[in-house]
């Protein structure tokens, strides 16, 4: 465990390193689905 200041960053040195495997969760496709569905809904819903 990272021991240090809460009101400083750790460098790069006190970082874990990555093993460049993409971290995949639910929220990457929920949220742009969402703003396109407030996109449609706000510029298609409204009366020309």
């Amino acid at each position: 465990m990272v021991k240090s200041d809460p009101r400083q960053l750790p460098s790069s040195a006190e970082l874990p390193c990555s093993d460049d495997t993409p971290v995949d969760n639910e929220d990457q496709n929920f949220i742009p689905n969402l703003l396109l569905f407030l996109l449609q809904y706000i510029y298609l819903g409204k009366p020309e």
